[in-house]
């Protein structure tokens, strides 16, 4: 019985990758996509890895299976459960207050924010504007916290780069290192995530974005690393997510179940702590979030109750390229959302 559900496993995955090669080669013909990479996987294993195109419009160099990809915001689900980790390691609750993380600040804090928490900063709820503006860009994560904390806190869900900023600043205050090495420390590495590195790719066979249909290889300023700085390969990406899926139901190797569960739980209607949450029938039944600095675009989509999941990524945003996402997700997943 197990061999032949492991077969038509794999013909399944085959049969779906021959629709998922023609609609990505579609794609990127209509919407002049230069180069664009698609995985499904489940909890154990990747069943489909679709590449096509090449790292910069203007040459023929093809992206590799281990091209590292800018991934944008979909980092702020790694950096929501690097927060968890020193959670499990109770230096932080999930209620601290910014007030009890900075003391030598919080004078300095407007006295509504002062009360701001772990949660709110990680689900977009601490009244915090968007993104740092101006010269504001180029400041420390520790100043541009006293910057965002001073301002009187507004209501309700606001989608907040800021936050996330902050957020990163709360882990190297803690653990008196950077963000980027905390990280690497405590996420990627207990993952095997090897590929990994900040801001843009680098190198000859970097994959570049693409703005208005030029190849640029810039990113944000590297405080906004926590908030979406980071490159890796889809297979390490797909570690991670795998990681999602089993820790939701008890097997992660990161976490308890309750803080895995805790992340994936919406704060607001649809987000949860670096994640877009899907609830039916009052059951947590996918995540997703999208990412994109402008340059690149990729989106996760995991189905928790299914465990399975998908990746694309495409070195452009375009508004057309976005478009072909859902049609090539179809392909994916048998009913992707």
């Amino acid at each position: 019985m197990r061999s032949v559900v492991f077969t038509l496993t794999i013909l399944a995955g085959t049969v779906n990758a021959g629709k998922t090669a023609k609609v990505i080669s579609k794609a990127r013909n209509v919407a002049n996509i230069p180069g664009l990479a698609a995985v499904a996987f489940d909890r154990q294993q990747i069943i489909t890895f679709e590449i096509a195109g090449t790292t910069r419009i203007d040459n023929t160099i093809a992206v590799k299976k281990d091209s590292v990809w800018h991934i944008g915001s979909d980092a702020k689900a790694m950096t929501a459960t690097l927060m968890a980790t020193l959670i499990e390691k109770k230096l932080l609750k999930w209620e601290t207050t910014m007030s009890e993380i900075f003391p030598k600040l919080a004078d300095e804090f407007h006295p509504n924010a002062r009360k701001t928490t772990i949660t709110q900063l990680l689900s977009h709820t601490a009244g915090l504007p968007a993104n740092p503006e101006g010269a504001q860009r180029m400041l420390s994560r520790r100043e541009v916290t006293v910057i965002g904390l001073a301002r009187k806190p507004s209501e309700g869900f606001l989608y907040s780069n800021f936050g996330y900023i902050i957020a990163g600043a709360v882990i190297e205050k803690i653990l008196d290192t950077t963000w980027e090495k905390a990280i690497e420390q405590y996420l990627f590495k207990p993952l095997g995530i090897i590929s990994v590195g900040f801001g843009p790719p680098k190198g000859a066979t970097a994959i570049y974005g693409h703005w208005k249909g030029r190849p640029v290889s810039h990113d944000n300023p590297p405080m906004y690393g926590p908030a979406g700085g980071l490159h890796l390969s889809l297979s390490d990406w797909v570690l991670f997510c795998q990681d999602q899926i089993k820790g939701h139901h008890g097997n992660g190797k990161l976490l308890t179940q309750a803080n895995y569960q805790k992340l994936h739980t919406p704060i607001q209607p649809n987000y949860g702590l670096g994640w877009g949450v899907k609830v039916e029938n009052g059951k947590i039944v996918q995540l997703q979030h999208d990412g994109s600095n402008t340059m690149w675009y990729a989106r996760a989509q995991l189905n928790l109750i299914e465990q399975r999941g998908y990746l694309i990524t495409m070195n452009t945003a375009d508004k057309k390229a976005v478009e072909w996402l859902p049609k090539i997700a179809k392909t994916l997943l048998p009913n992707p959302k």
